[in-house]
């Protein structure tokens, strides 16, 4: 249980693993949105975030991030999640990376469409970051996972750095 990324591996047999994951998805400026309210992130919710063109790495704080900072460690089922059209959103508007502040990007219980639509379009899923404590704004994100030859996805350590 904690950070890590999923590759296009972790669903598509063809698709690239945690090594062959190009290092410019996983560094470069990242946006930090708070979306402290929804119990669910939907595409509306997405689209009323103004993100400037352009933006390739997207990290989303929801109260999830409260679970973190109250130190919980029993599994929570009902964390705040992303809907498949939110994921096709995120396809659309060119995001390369989305990060979530829960252990998955996926709603508990969903089959995993979420995670096809990403993933399928190549798109890294970084899961499980603490972002209790992080303003909404732009940050420079470092993201290196495990290097594990062949994997579908890695722990990793992710680091913001503010300019």
């Amino acid at each position: 249980m904690g950070t890590h990324v999923d590759a296009p591996a972790h669903l598509f047999e063809d698709g690239a693993t945690v090594d062959q994951l190009p290092l410019e998805i996983l560094v470069g400026p990242a946006v930090v949105a708070y979306l402290p309210r929804e119990l669910f992130i939907d595409a509306s919710h997405l689209s009323r975030l103004a993100l400037l063109p352009g933006t390739q790495r997207l990290l989303l704080r929801t109260q999830n991030s409260e679970l973190w900072a109250r130190g919980e460690t029993k599994f929570q089922e009902d964390y705040v999640a992303l809907t498949p059209d939110a994921a096709h959103w995120v396809v659309d508007q060119g995001i390369r990376l989305i990060g979530v502040d829960y252990l998955s990007v996926e709603r508990y219980g969903d089959k995993p469409l979420v995670h096809r639509i990403l993933l399928g379009s190549g798109v890294v899923v970084l899961e499980g970051l603490n972002l209790h404590n992080v303003s909404s704004g732009l940050y420079e994100l470092i993201c290196l996972p495990v290097r594990l030859g062949g994997a579908d996805g890695a722990p990793t350590r992710a680091i913001l750095r503010s300019d």
